[in-house]
């Protein structure tokens, strides 16, 4: 092994605990790593950090699940004359029971519909939508009044369409890489008139923002009408795609017609989808695979919509440990907030990037055994971590084995490393 493999870790403190056979080595910077690793190896195992099966909730791991939040505000576009868009304190209301409302049916996922018969199972989508507070305006809330008397109103078909133009978003959309712009849009009351004109409840996402039209055509005790569309573009800015083709990414989500709702004959004869990627009259349902499309993205580290969640893994939670008492591979990325603890005789083997919150540690007790299998570990944050406890008792240690390129970041004396093949 060459000197520029990575390593973990200058032995800097020998500790002993409570039990006076018991030995603590702290590893918190970056050398030679034969004096600890038994096993080492150029090639790392197969693993693939980008598939969503491997971010499907799992209940016996809580700590690693935390619910994310998505930071959201609100704009209603409006003419100058301020006649065609909530105002004032109705904006602000109408924003906060959105929000609930797709709040509920994410909380409330579904059973899937298709294919008929199904066991597909049902989780908690795992994450919410948070509406910003903003200090400069007189309800508190980062709720805006967009006075723009060319790009107001939502047109999705013919004369005058503009549901793909960003030109109200370019000029009024604010923090695009840490909110979620949405934009509730009314229809033109001249359009309206016209037979034939698409007034529906419609929405569109583009790029980090999203577009949801028809707002004025209900009351605002009615905002929960538009979960459904909404939580469908959230989806799809969170990398989720339609549903009824083949190409969305997901076994679990059976190609079929797209039906708006069920007929007594022809292609949608019978039970249609209640997905939410669809476009049907029910759109609730969110499907494991589609659950865990959404939790890669949020985990992703360089992915644009990760900027728009909530940072709430930078502290040390003392309650959030991951205490590891059977063998288990995270082939995905986690965001800690809390130590891990590797228990006696356990195998912890991490394959992908793994955030350790401000003075966070990895404790592998005596006899367990940590891969580090191509894995990245570092805080997300720009503070550092807490490193490696890798205990002792007699002849029984903790051992640490390592697989191709390895990286190391954020320890506490600002040391980083990796191992030097792949």
């Amino acid at each position: 092994m060459t000197n520029n493999v990575l390593v973990l870790l200058l032995i800097i403190l020998f500790s002993t605990s409570c039990s006076k056979k018991l030995k603590t080595v702290n590893l918190t910077s970056i050398v030679d790593v034969d004096e600890i690793a038994i096993v080492r190896s150029d090639k790392k195992e197969k693993c693939n950090c980008e598939d969503p099966i491997a971010y499907i909730p799992d209940d016996r791991f809580p700590e690693f699940q935390d619910l994310k939040y998505v930071r959201v505000n609100f704009h209603f576009p409006n003419a100058s004359n301020k006649k065609y868009n909530w105002t004032g304190e109705k904006a602000v209301t109408f924003s906060e029971k959105l929000i609930k409302s797709c709040n509920y049916q994410l909380i409330n996922n579904i059973k899937m519909n298709l294919p008929e018969g199904n066991n597909t199972p049902v989780y908690d989508a795992g994450y919410r939508m948070e509406l910003e507070e903003d200090k400069s305006t007189s309800s508190g809330m980062a709720v805006y009044e967009d006075v723009d008397d060319e790009n107001w109103y939502y047109i999705k078909k013919g004369k005058g369409k503009n549901n793909y133009s960003k030109a109200i978003i370019k000029k009024f959309a604010i923090k695009k890489d840490s909110l979620l712009n949405f934009f509730a849009m009314a229809y033109p009351p001249d359009s309206l008139k016209v037979k034939g004109f698409s007034s529906g409840r419609a929405g569109i996402a583009l790029g980090t923002s999203l577009k949801i039209a028809g707002v004025r055509k209900y009351t605002i005790d009615e905002a929960w009408k538009f979960a459904s569309v909404s939580n469908h573009e959230i989806g799809h800015v969170f990398g989720l795609r339609h549903s009824w083709y083949k190409s969305d990414g997901c076994d679990d989500t059976p190609v079929h017609p797209n039906c708006w709702q069920s007929a007594e004959s022809g292609k949608c004869e019978g039970v249609i989808s209640n997905n939410m990627m669809d476009y049907n009259n029910i759109q609730r349902a969110l499907s494991p695979c589609q659950i865990g499309i959404v939790m890669k993205t949020m985990h992703k580290e360089n992915a644009r919509a990760r900027g728009l969640v909530k940072k709430d893994w930078c502290e040390y939670n003392p309650n959030k440990t991951l205490i590891v008492r059977k063998d288990l591979e995270l082939n995905r990325a986690i965001d800690m907030k809390g130590d891990i603890i590797v228990e006696k005789n356990v195998t912890l083997r991490l394959s992908c990037r793994t955030h350790m919150p401000a003075g966070a540690k990895i404790i592998v007790k005596p006899g367990a055994k940590l891969i580090l299998n191509g894995a990245k570990i570092h805080n997300d944050c720009g503070q550092s971590w807490g490193g490696f406890d890798i205990q002792s008792n007699g002849s029984k240690k903790g051992v640490i084995e390592y697989f191709g390129k390895v990286k190391i970041e954020n320890l506490p004396n600002g040391q980083t490393g990796e191992s030097d093949s792949e």
